[in-house]
């Protein structure tokens, strides 16, 4: 029914976008951790390979897409929230399926941590809302380490490139435009 809906909403776009932005700038990379496309792509993995299914290896990332796609698909998840007021519903359902069907196909095509890292919207957004965080995750090939360091010098460490300023530019825009326009 509509409490149905309602509660679905109210998790996705409250704990789901609000949440995990807030606890990925103050605590630290939980994206990284609770990331359900990449569940579903480990699994999917590990099935296939249990019933004897050889994959293509993956395609190098093109440079030139840089994190694009993830800005792109920030963009349009902006414009669903604050433009089309797409909240709940079977359109929303239909939506989040597709993006996680686009989400699989780029993994297994560039793999899983190439599109983590420049294609998929939401380990896009939150790593740079990391880079605010007191713990950050050592690039050691594993998500399993962390290190402490001071608040906010993440943003002056790590590299910036135009798609992921415009995705920062983004994200601050409509932050104010939906706090505004309440």
């Amino acid at each position: 029914g509509a409490s149905d809906g309602d509660v679905a909403s109210l998790f996705l776009w409250t704990y789901g976008w609000v949440g995990i932005a807030l606890l990925s700038a103050f605590l630290g990379p939980v994206w990284r951790w609770i990331d359900p496309f990449t569940t579903l792509h480990d699994l999917g993995a590990w099935l296939l390979r249990r019933l004897g299914v050889q994959g293509l290896a993956p395609q190098p990332w093109p440079e030139r897409l840089g994190a694009w796609p993830a800005t792109i698909g920030f963009a349009f998840f902006v414009w669903l929230e604050l433009v089309a007021q797409l909240s709940s519903g079977r359109p929303l359902g239909v939506v989040l399926i597709a993006y996680t069907l686009i989400t699989l196909a780029g993994m297994a095509q560039y793999g899983r941590d190439p599109w983590r890292a420049q294609g998929e919207t939401f380990s896009v957004w939150f790593g740079i809302l990391g880079r605010l965080a007191r713990y950050a995750p050592v690039e050691d090939g594993t998500d399993a380490h962390v290190q402490r360091r001071p608040f906010g010098s993440g943003l002056v460490a790590a590299g910036w490139t135009l798609p992921l300023l415009v995705l920062l530019a983004l994200g601050t825009g409509s932050i104010i435009y939906d706090g505004l326009s309440q």
